[in-house]
């Protein structure tokens, strides 16, 4: 009875915890902040990064849960710092892809996923759901392992869709690059058209950069080049060398971003071969286990039938 108690409030507990650790719920930061924190002015002043933003929804979990795993993100950090395998920046990663989360917070979220993953088996090993018998201990580090790798997949997958996108606008946006400079716009104008008028991650990387300079706090071709570097993009790498060299040494600036946007649409054309063959080579592992061999019974079945029918 103490047992089948003390489970249920396991559960309970873990429960509640989900619940409250969701999006929805939590408190909206106020708007004048909002308003304040798009400009790179008033982010200094504020001083606000992702280490001050809310991660539950409830202040008691807030109070309680939020410092533990900030200290224990921390000291994973450390630690593996320490043994040199740690891969990339991931501070800029998360900048990228969840801002509102920092390194320490997300390592931290790591070891939880992965505690609560490797707890379930020994859970179900005392409410005695054991389908095979009982679940080994290899299966819970497995299960500690799969849910400190989550997260990290997670944030793959986010770099990944952001990287597809700032692809796909690229063309879009040399485009506007020749329209405005054929129009006669300076290249600082038509940088500035060229991030009004396109939308998307591009976009808000574009208008960051006319934000940033017109603060002066970075140049046009500053913001551009630190704009290549961090979306990691080799046309935007060659974006920033043309407008600089239409900048500083007068070269018209259509021919070149005219250049640029057929070899990234053939860039683009070259990705997409590519990926239509891999997709092939995926299918066939859904082909040949599942269909296939029902193909053949359709097939087989009836003929022998017949051939059996002969026989007798």
């Amino acid at each position: 009875m103490t047992a089948a108690l003390l489970l249920s409030g396991v559960l309970g507990a873990g429960l509640w915890l989900i619940v409250m650790g969701q999006p929805i719920g939590r408190p909206r930061p106020d708007l004048a902040l909002a308003l304040q924190r798009l400009s790179a002015q008033g982010r200094g002043a504020l001083g606000y990064d992702a280490a001050h933003a809310p991660m539950f929804s409830s202040p008691l979990l807030e109070r309680t849960l939020r410092p533990l795993l900030d200290d224990a993100g921390n000291l994973l950090g450390r630690v593996l710092r320490r043994a040199g395998i740690e891969a990339g920046n991931l501070e800029a990663r998360l900048a990228l892809a969840m801002p509102e989360m920092t390194a320490e917070q997300f390592r931290g979220q790591q070891l939880a996923t992965g505690a609560i993953t490797a707890g379930a088996f020994p859970l179900m090993n005392l409410l005695g759901v054991q389908p095979a018998g009982a679940w080994p201990v290899w299966i819970w580090l497995a299960g500690f392992a799969l849910g400190f790798a989550a997260p990290s997949w997670q944030l793959h997958a986010r770099l990944r869709r952001r990287r597809l996108a700032v692809l796909a606008e690229t063309p879009v946006a040399l485009d506007l690059f020749v329209l405005a400079a054929s129009a006669g716009l300076s290249p600082e104008q038509a940088l500035v058209e060229a991030g009004r008028q396109l939308d998307g991650v591009l976009g808000d990387g574009l208008r960051e950069v006319v934000r940033e300079a017109g603060l002066g706090t970075l140049g046009y071709a500053a913001g551009l080049d630190g704009l290549a570097v961090r979306e990691d993009v080799p046309e935007l790498r060659s974006l920033a060398d043309a407008w600089r060299l239409a900048r500083e040494q007068g070269m018209p600036l259509a021919p070149a971003m005219l250049a640029l946007a057929e070899s990234a649409r053939d860039r683009q054309r070259s990705r997409l071969l590519e990926e239509g063959g891999k997709a092939a080579v995926r299918m066939l592992f859904p082909i040949v286990v599942f269909i296939f061999p029902v193909f053949l019974v359709v097939l087989l079945y009836p003929a022998g039938v017949q051939l059996l029918g002969i026989g007798r």
